[in-house]
């Protein structure tokens, strides 16, 4: 009998953020099984297969699906130096049964292949065949991609290689792990990119009503831990890793207009975005080891200066976030409290809102 994934609401972008537009997951779904909403997403068991591809594309592991088990997977494949994929509706055997090629993600197979266990994906020849398998397809062929794009940055000779053999290799039993078959890897690099790699929406929007963000607190994601892992495996100069949006990783940068209304942090799920108060001042942080690239933060700056760099030049863990935006804080004329502002001020914003607030009652 099909389950379906689990679905933790306090992890969506969508629930944190009522108007976010984020819709990763449904455009992942095959089987039109997601349904979107301000309170964050549906799934409909009567037509959810448990493919696992919306779980693939969630970059804060919102879904989480129970035949897909990622942490015990690599606790068990770290072990081999080889390791064979095979999708369930192949009938192919492998070390591992998933329910589709699609749903293991970047992280998942470049850190398989970092420490050098050789990676057989089985069962793609049945694509055409399987109800899930072209968007299982494009899901597969984009996060191949990113492994490239990381091989390229962090890679070394340790390396090893991932191959997607042929129907006919696999059709008898387990795939074995063969650097022939690097040409049929090289048939999925690239696929299903194109329509993947959109931009974050950058719509004009009314300022934000605090109502719109729920606050919860921060989580960090198995996926982006991965990824550090890798990232600080080689420790000398490498190039820039250029932004890819099957890897859940990015480096927020601010352009000036920023107003302090703390929106990004409130609304961040990961912590990735923080405030850092003292008795004279303000700042906005940033720690890159934190985020997953969910956008969220961009989404929901209220003067559009947020935005992702297109290239991350520096991706060792900082002891500290990054201070983006820092501001005095300011003594109020009238109340005595100390407030911050973007310019200077005599009166805090509450006072200022008495103000106008007896002005509309009395005149």
């Amino acid at each position: 009998m099909l389950t379906q994934p689990e679905y933790r609401a306090t992890r969506c972008t969508r629930y944190r953020y009522r108007y976010s537009e984020c819709s990763r997951c449904a455009g992942a779904c095959p089987h039109e099984a997601v349904a979107l909403s301000d309170e964050g997403i549906t799934i409909n068991p009567s037509v959810c297969r448990n493919c696992a591809l919306c779980a693939a594309a969630c970059p804060t592991e919102a879904i989480l699906p129970d035949n897909l088990p990622r942490i015990e997977i690599l606790k068990r494949a770290v072990k081999l130096p080889e390791v064979t994929f095979a999708c369930a509706p192949s009938g192919i055997k492998g070390d591992e049964i998933v329910p589709c090629l699609g749903g293991l993600d970047a992280a998942m197979l470049a850190y398989l292949a970092g420490r050098g266990v050789a990676v057989t994906l089985a069962g793609a020849h049945h694509c055409t065949e399987c109800p899930h398998g072209a968007q299982g397809e494009a899901r597969l062929g984009f996060s191949l991609n990113a492994v490239e794009v990381l091989r390229g940055i962090v890679g070394n000779d340790k390396w090893a290689e991932i191959s997607v053999p042929e129907g006919s290799e696999t059709e008898a039993g387990k795939a074995g792990h063969n650097s022939s078959r690097r040409h049929l890897f090289r048939r999925f690099v690239g696929r299903g990119a194109d329509q993947m790699m959109r931009p974050i929406s950058a719509t004009e929007q009314q300022p934000v009503p605090l109502k719109a963000i729920r606050f919860d607190a921060p989580f960090s994601t198995a996926g982006r831990e991965l990824l550090q892992i890798l990232f600080e495996a080689k420790q000398e100069e490498r190039l820039p890793l250029p932004a890819h949006p099957a890897l859940f990783v990015a480096r927020v940068d601010i352009r000036p207009g920023c107003t302090a209304c703390e929106a990004c942090a409130r609304a961040c799920p990961t912590g990735a975005m923080q405030i850092r108060e003292s008795a004279t001042a303000w700042e906005l942080g940033f720690q890159f080891s934190r985020c997953v690239s969910c956008g969220v933060c961009v989404e929901v700056c209220q003067p559009r200066v947020l935005h992702f760099q297109d290239e991350m030049k520096n991706l060792a863990k900082a002891s500290s976030p990054v201070t983006l935006h820092a501001l005095g804080k300011q003594r109020c004329a009238r109340c005595d409290r100390f407030f911050i502002s973007p310019a200077p001020a005599e009166t805090c914003p509450i006072c200022e809102g008495d103000d106008a607030d007896f002005a509309s009652l009395f005149g």
